[in-house]
């Protein structure tokens, strides 16, 4: 054998070792945690999502009347028709509506649907 040939094993034999090294420091938990933030996030698929288009609807928004701050024994309630695109905007119609319907049937608490339903 040469000295080439020598220097052509032992270099081998030093990678052999190296990746060794490598992979037994990868089994490790510190080991583990650094090659993860070392990697680079994969590109994966973009999601596309749809944007939703709602349509302003008409909403009806029932509340009792002790909401209002009467103290009398009048269970009745009042309601408003708000136009809205989501429920939580006609919550936000109907806080700021100044013209309330006087209901003839008791109402037992905040109820919020759409007066035409599809």
């Amino acid at each position: 054998m040469n000295s080439s040939d020598k220097e052509k094993k032992e270099k081998e034999r030093q990678l052999r070792i190296k990746k060794l090294d490598e992979m037994l420091w990868l089994t490790t938990p510190l080991g583990q945690v650094l090659s993860s933030i070392q990697k680079q996030p994969q590109k994966v698929l973009p999601i596309k999502r749809k944007m939703i288009k709602y349509k302003p609807r008409d909403w009806v928004v029932r509340i009792p009347a002790s909401f209002i701050g009467k103290r009398s024994k009048d269970t009745r309630g009042f309601q408003a028709i708000v136009t809205a695109e989501t429920p939580d905007k006609a919550w936000d119609a109907a806080s700021n509506c100044d013209r309330w319907e006087i209901l003839d049937f008791p109402v037992s608490g905040m109820i919020l649907f759409p007066k035409d339903p599809i």
